[in-house]
């Protein structure tokens, strides 16, 4: 016999065995549920890999023209409802708080008066009710259009499965409706079955079995700060669908790190994505894997005495010590060559063509993609030199360093020159001289920003551990003589 559960609402709750389902539909003992599906296949597999916890528990009603002995299926005879009713009426008080699927109903309804059927169904009603059970009735949709309209008001829930094609993959699709928790009802919830298991959608992921949700948020984020050397970040299989693009790309950058190294590639919004990770923690997202603690960094934050000379110089300086191969650094930073920029800049540009053409939101997302990746790849660099120059990447560079961080940074990694034009408390605003980045390019909007505005926040994030602003104010690719960013720090 099936177990139940108090639910939140004080009622009880009638447990198949799937966590996951069973939070979504909270099912009451008594409750009848119609299921329809697309070819009559798909509802079959759903509930048979919904209820492989509970077999023994499972009543499979067939037709008498199925000949079985498998455990769990019985047969009925349907040539007569007086002689159905009769059948499965036995069964009900033989096996009472059990899961019945009536799997013979479209050959019913071929047989007999849909409105006749109709009745019986309203009459069982009473008779599921006082047994307690869950019964499932299956039924193709759109098959027998006019039964399936007045079906659906007669019984307690419906589960709508259904399948949309995809980039040329099937997707499976669940709709509760009615069902006792409302955040549910009428909600598209993907699900799978792999290996006979069924996972469903939650918060974004695919799961077989809800997490363990024993620890709230702040309970979590205090494990993680605690453990932060010793707890690496993995994703579980989430449904890209279901998350904001940011979301994602930050997931992405996350995965597979070290919390502590998570943290020092994002000091400047730590607090903000700390929030966020032990909510991924807690829904599911992700997982937190202990592993052995990772190489020890002394909490310096003051700057050793090279560094600090080699930004006291006038930037052209700093520039050439950067440039050289042996010297301050103690290692070359390669810049990648003008053609080579070039090239990639003109595939990623065709692809944002081909992209807008077919859809502008897709346009609109590979801009901001490449927005993220360029800060990511800014913040992983920034953080290497920091580590090697410092031993140690809790150093924090001092607000005037924020200038000569920014032109080595673009003279490093993009090659190209710049010229303040104003620095205050407030911000700085630069020009990039002879900019190559929009050479030949024409935009409606700023071109370079994605590649110059990421590239700062990220290395002024890392470096000086506060979140700025950085935004193109004036680009060659819309007509202007140069190509002009605006900077400032947030308070």
């Amino acid at each position: 016999m099936s177990t139940t559960n108090i639910g939140q609402g004080g009622y009880e709750v009638f447990e198949t065995g799937h966590s996951v389902f069973d939070e979504i539909m909270k099912l009451r003992p008594g409750m009848s549920v119609l299921l329809v599906d697309e070819t009559f296949s798909e509802g079959w597999h759903f509930l048979r890999a919904l209820l492989q916890g509970i077999r023994e528990d499972t009543v499979e009603l067939f037709s008498s023209r199925y000949q079985t002995t498998a455990q769990g299926m019985t047969t009925v005879t349907i040539d007569s409802l007086q002689d159905l009713s009769i059948q499965v009426n036995q069964q009900r008080r033989q096996k009472k708080r059990r899961i019945f699927i009536h799997g013979y109903l479209p050959e019913l309804l071929v047989k007999h008066n849909t409105e006749e059927v109709l009745k019986l169904m309203e009459i069982w009603q009473r008779e599921v009710t006082s047994s307690g059970n869950i019964e499932f009735y299956l039924l193709p949709r759109n098959t027998f259009e006019g039964f399936e309209k007045k079906a659906r008001s007669i019984v307690d829930a419906v589960l709508d499965l259904s399948v949309v094609r995809a980039e040329g993959k099937f997707r499976f699709y669940v709709t509760p409706v009615r069902t006792n928790d409302i955040r549910y009802h009428l909600k598209n919830i993907q699900y799978e079955i792999r290996d006979g298991r069924l996972y469903l959608e939650w918060n974004g992921v695919l799961l077989d079995k809800l997490p363990k949700t024993f620890l709230n948020i702040d309970e979590v984020k205090k494990r993680i700060t605690a453990m932060e050397d010793r707890f690496v970040v993995r994703l579980s299989e989430i449904n890209p669908e279901r998350i904001t693009l940011s979301d994602y790309v930050l997931l992405s950058s996350i995965n597979n790190r070290r919390v502590s190294e998570i943290r020092q590639l994002y000091p400047d919004i730590w607090d903000t994505l700390n929030d966020k990770i032990a909510e991924w923690v807690v829904t599911g997202v992700v997982k937190m894997e202990e592993v052995e603690p990772g190489p020890f960094y002394p909490r310096r934050t003051k700057l050793k005495l090279k560094n600090r000379l080699l930004l006291a110089v006038p930037t052209g300086i700093a520039l050439k010590l950067v440039s050289l191969s042996k010297g301050f650094l103690g290692k070359r930073v390669r810049t990648v060559p003008l053609d080579a920029h070039i090239a990639v800049l003109d595939a990623v540009k065709r692809v944002i063509d081909y992209a807008a053409s077919k859809s502008s939101r897709l346009r609109d997302d590979v801009r901001l993609a490449t927005y993220y990746f360029g800060e990511l790849s800014a913040r992983e660099t920034a953080l290497e030199y920091v580590k090697r120059l410092e031993g140690t990447p809790y150093t924090t560079f001092r607000l005037s360093d924020a200038p000569k961080l920014i032109a080595i940074t673009l003279k490093a990694g993009w090659g190209i020159n710049i010229v303040f034009t104003h620095s205050s408390s407030e911000g700085w605003v630069f020009e990039v001289e002879d900019c190559h980045l929009c050479k030949e390019v024409k935009s409606e909007e700023p071109f370079c920003d994605k590649f110059i505005s990421s590239v700062v926040i990220g290395v002024l994030g890392v470096c000086l551990k506060r979140r700025a602003i950085c935004s193109e104010i004036s680009c060659r690719a819309m007509g202007a003589d140069k190509c002009i960013f605006k900077c400032s720090m947030v308070r």
